[in-house]
């Protein structure tokens, strides 16, 4: 038979057409190459996704129409291996005797056949999606520093993200006149847009809530209760694994709406401007729905085209 043996760009390390013919020979017991035949042999050598290559190959005869094809893979870019088993199955078509004894055992196959074999990896079909839960120290906002509890969900993108946040900050008392007790809280729900480069974030948030005053043992007058608040956040984020991380984070609070705690005889506390937290979250990150990975199309019979 002629031997027509390629190597396509990017295999050029593989082994050339002399393994093959030394390989062919040792198997059949003679050098079945001869320039004059009629019988020809195509052999394609051609990288695959990966560190896979894959060989073409096809017996033509002397019409030219394509008597036998196979489609071979190896793993791990062991060109040594692919050539050795282009031999095995040039053997057995060219020896009539071996096609109707049993098939060699097949070789170790890590990954599916040719025509099943997956393209690029799945992406992303959306943003992530994180749900978290924080505890925050806050002052400067409340009569007292206390405690706050937030609820946090957010869409997630590789360097952005956007967030929605409930926040309740736990009552907070003030001795007024030494008989009377003044107890304050605040419930809010906050916008939160941020941006992030590696562990860091940096982001601005606008809330909205309500502020609710009693007293003990003393008058309160009724005062607005709207809470509206905007700022910065900066922050860190900790990653555990790819569904666990907690943040480590600052809000600088500036205070949009007028509040106070007063009496009949005039006011008995205000806020400062501004205020501030200090909190620390752990979120629980679920991830997007991933679109299934291309499938490449099995090789046809006949084309003979380099890849």
């Amino acid at each position: 038979m002629q031997l027509e043996y390629r190597r396509a760009p990017g295999t050029e390390r593989c082994p050339d057409e002399g393994l093959l013919r030394e390989e062919l020979a040792r198997q059949l017991g003679y050098d079945p190459v001869a320039p004059e035949a009629a019988l020809q042999a195509k052999a394609l050598v051609f990288r695959g996704p990966g560190r896979e290559v894959h060989a073409a190959m096809e017996l033509h005869d002397a019409e030219g129409s394509i008597t036998w094809s196979r489609h071979l893979v190896a793993y791990n870019d062991d060109c040594r291996e692919l050539v050795m088993n282009m031999a095995l199955s040039l053997r057995v078509a060219l020896d009539p005797s071996l096609r109707v004894q049993p098939a060699p055992a097949p070789l170790p196959a890590p990954a599916p056949p040719v025509e099943a074999a997956a393209g690029a990896p799945a992406r992303p079909s959306g943003p992530g999606i994180s749900v978290g839960l924080a505890g925050a120290a806050v002052f400067g906002i409340l009569p007292d520093t206390t405690a706050g509890t937030a609820l946090h969900v957010a869409l997630r993108y590789p360097s952005f993200s956007l967030g929605l946040e409930g926040h309740f900050q736990w009552p907070a008392a003030v001795q007024i006149d030494r008989s009377g007790l003044v107890t304050t809280w605040l419930a809010a729900a906050s916008a939160i847009p941020c941006s992030q480069i590696r562990r860091l974030f940096a982001c601005a948030f606008v809330s909205i809530g309500v502020v609710e005053t009693s007293g003990s043992n003393i008058e309160l007058v009724d005062t607005p209760s709207l809470w509206l608040a905007t700022g910065p956040r900066a922050g860190v984020e900790m990653p555990f694994s790819d569904r666990i991380s907690v943040q480590l984070y600052g809000d600088l609070v500036l205070r949009l709406t007028e509040f106070r705690i007063e009496g009949p005889s005039g006011v008995l506390w205000a806020p400062p401007a501004s205020g501030g937290l200090v909190g620390f979250r752990v979120d629980f990150h679920l991830h997007p729905r991933r679109e299934a990975p291309a499938r490449r199309a099995p090789v046809a019979r006949g084309a003979w085209a380099p890849h």
